[in-house]
């Protein structure tokens, strides 16, 4: 029970946050017009709002120091971040959650008790029905988009890119719910799924830049090439040539999060050209903190 309630929570502190900002992405995208989209899109980042400020509530001396430490729950941007997005969108953020996350203490499952289970397996059961009906969403968006029926000014592709962010929540969280732990990932298989995540950041980057920020725009297709690489050599080695690989992605990676960290710097301080929202940086930089944790447990 100590595991299970430590790696839920864990797992809820960083995709809830990454689920709600993805319902904003989504309703600051449709036109004023889409009122039906944009209501829906709403209550889906309200709902995922409320999950993560009872995470939080609830992590307070649960969860590991690594990971409140790792940047990926929050970093030194993501207040001023939604505090700009939300004047930039006229849509609400509750900027209390990032305060009370950086407040948080670690603990690793101290406080596990009968109590504080059952919160958190309804908790996991409630965010499994929000799930369920986002990924739907999402789906019905990129069907109505792709047929030509719906605009957004959200690339099909990163709408693509959200839905299998989602289902990767959803698969976690029913794995922690029928085995009561975490289920170990195939290590290729992970770097696959978070390669393809990081390839897919820098063609957005590289898409939503000012094309007067050339020198950007140069160095975000450098790591979109170099993640496609990464795809590639992991779909033709083996177990034991993977150690060679997985180094490689962690110097990449490293990389690519200091791109990340100085670009969402630039686009807070208003010094990048841009038509990035100051959250989609910084949600960004959180997934590649979040992956440079996982690369580095694999060591």
């Amino acid at each position: 029970m100590k595991e299970y309630a430590v790696i839920s929570l864990e797992t809820h502190i960083f995709f809830s946050r990454i689920m709600k900002e993805h319902a904003l992405f989504l309703q600051a995208a449709f036109p004023a017009g889409e009122r039906e989209y944009r209501n829906r899109a709403n209550w889906y980042r309200a709902e995922f709002e409320n999950t993560l400020g009872q995470a939080v509530r609830l992590a307070e001396g649960m969860v590991g120091e690594d990971v409140l430490r790792s940047g990926e729950v929050f970093t030194e941007f993501t207040a001023e971040a939604e505090r700009q997005t939300a004047k930039l969108t006229k849509i609400p953020i509750d900027v209390r959650i990032t305060r009370a996350e950086e407040r948080l203490q670690g603990g690793c499952g101290q406080c596990t008790n009968g109590k504080t289970t059952r919160q958190i397996r309804q908790l996991n059961q409630r965010i499994l029905g929000l799930l369920n009906g986002l990924i739907r969403f999402k789906k019905q968006i990129l069907r109505e988009v792709t047929s030509c029926t719906l605009y957004t000014v959200n690339y099909p592709l990163l709408i693509e890119h959200i839905i299998r962010e989602a289902e990767l929540y959803r698969q976690m969280i029913l794995n922690l719910e029928e085995n009561g732990c975490a289920v170990r990932e195939n290590i290729v298989q992970t770097e696959q799924f978070w390669n393809q995540i990081m390839m897919e950041h820098a063609l957005f980057i590289r898409g939503l830049l000012d094309p007067t920020e050339w020198e950007l725009v140069e160095t975000a297709d450098t790591f979109a090439v170099d993640y496609c690489r990464l795809l590639e050599a992991a779909d033709s080695q083996d177990c034991r040539t993977m150690d060679a690989i997985t180094r490689k992605t962690l110097e990449i990676t490293e990389k690519y999060r200091d791109f990340k960290a100085a670009g969402t710097k630039g686009i807070t301080g208003c010094g990048i050209r841009s038509v990035i929202l100051p959250l989609l940086a910084d949600h960004v930089l959180r997934e590649a903190n979040h992956y440079l944790r996982i690369l580095k447990e694999g060591e």
